[in-house]
């Protein structure tokens, strides 16, 4: 099914909910296994695009009985008279929602007009904060069972991240429709396996085992990337965050490797936390744009697979403002998060029969 760019960031799923059916646009979040949206009547709603969900016009809405299987999975529950199983969710960045949890009928509509309509259990948030980038929801894709991918029982499932100024939309394939994926990659096909936290069992663990920066592998112990046995480090892969997410120490060597070959300095001040770590270019270098500025390769080396990353992928050009941005931030000690924009153009699948992740550059 198609996908597309927020605008902000994210990318978006064009769905719908209920009978009669309403119009939904809900963010994929690999890292995430809630499925949700924002629903009227509303105590607290972020600002979206679409018009919120109404249950009371959907024929299908159906609260969930506090003995539901699907409401004992969720983490943070309560029960409401009568009989009525209510949630509390938060992410990573401080979104929260909270509501009823309930059933409803969902519909996914492919790119070839073909529809899939399937009850499905998920959040009606009426209280909620933070920031969902021009959705009105999220669609959970992680391992935990209130996710899409396990209340299908989806077994493979691939999507292919177009860049964010582009036209194209994203694609996003489930079970037998991700056979044969790799028939438009321009690269070669990479695989390494699938590893798993029980403390976090929603993520998508990989074995990072180095990082390289022009011709040189950073000094960094392969250590700086395990999962502890407390569920604590590791590295994830999140179409749900943009930047690539680091540990702080391993942000430092790479930002002291590209500057010894860029030879430019660090801008210190007036920069977004979303344009990661910036250099300021000076008028002699930019004459010709920020764009024509020449920047070390970067590559992530997994186990058994090297991702070596497009320009695009870890450099935002500022011309504005004259900067040139590393698309890597500090992690604090949340260990390492792959971020969405590393994955623009690269058609990704998850196979979780083998237990592994699989890519390739294409033109999605």
């Amino acid at each position: 099914m198609p996908m597309r760019p927020s605008g902000d960031l994210e990318y978006v799923l064009d769905l719908a909910l209920g009978t009669p059916r309403q119009p939904v646009s809900a963010l994929l979040d690999t890292g995430s296994g809630l499925i949700w949206t924002q629903c009227a009547p509303c105590a607290s709603c972020m600002s979206q695009p679409d018009p919120f969900y109404t249950p009371a016009q959907s024929a299908s809405f159906e609260p969930m009985r506090c003995s539901g299987q699907l409401c004992n999975d969720i983490p943070h529950r309560s029960c409401q008279r009568p009989d009525t199983c209510a949630y509390r969710y938060a992410y990573g960045d401080g979104t929260t929602t909270t509501g009823v949890f309930a059933t409803e009928r969902f519909t996914f509509t492919s790119s070839s007009g073909e529809t899939l309509n399937v009850p499905l259990g998920f959040g009606c948030g009426s209280m909620n904060a933070g920031s969902l980038n021009n959705g009105s929801g999220i669609v959970g894709f992680g391992r935990d069972p209130l996710s899409l991918v396990s209340q299908l029982s989806i077994r493979r499932f691939s999507y292919c991240l177009t860049p964010y100024n582009s036209a194209r939309r994203s694609t996003l394939l489930f079970g037998s429709l991700s056979d044969g994926v790799y028939a438009d990659a321009t690269g070669p096909v990479q695989t390494t396996p699938l590893l798993r936290s029980p403390q976090n069992p929603t993520f998508y663990y990989v074995h990072l085992t180095g990082i390289t920066v022009g011709t040189r592998r950073l000094r960094i112990p392969e250590s700086a990337f395990a999962l502890q046995p407390d569920g604590s480090g590791g590295v994830i892969v999140d179409s749900g965050t943009a930047l690539t997410l680091l540990p702080g120490p391993v942000v430092a060597e790479a930002v002291r490797a590209f500057m010894a070959q860029l030879r430019l300095p660090l801008a210190t001040t007036g920069g977004s936390p979303d344009d990661g770590v910036c250099f300021v270019v000076p008028p002699s270098r930019r004459r010709a744009g920020p764009a024509q500025v020449p920047v070390p390769r970067m590559a992530f080396h997994f186990q058994g697979a090297d991702l070596d990353l497009p320009r695009r992928n870890y450099v935002l050009d500022d011309n504005r403002r004259g900067r040139l941005c590393l698309l890597l931030a500090d992690s604090g000690d949340e260990g390492t998060t792959i971020g969405n924009m590393v994955q623009q153009d690269m058609r990704v699948l998850y196979d979780l029969e083998a237990e592994t992740l699989s890519f390739a550059p294409a033109q999605c």
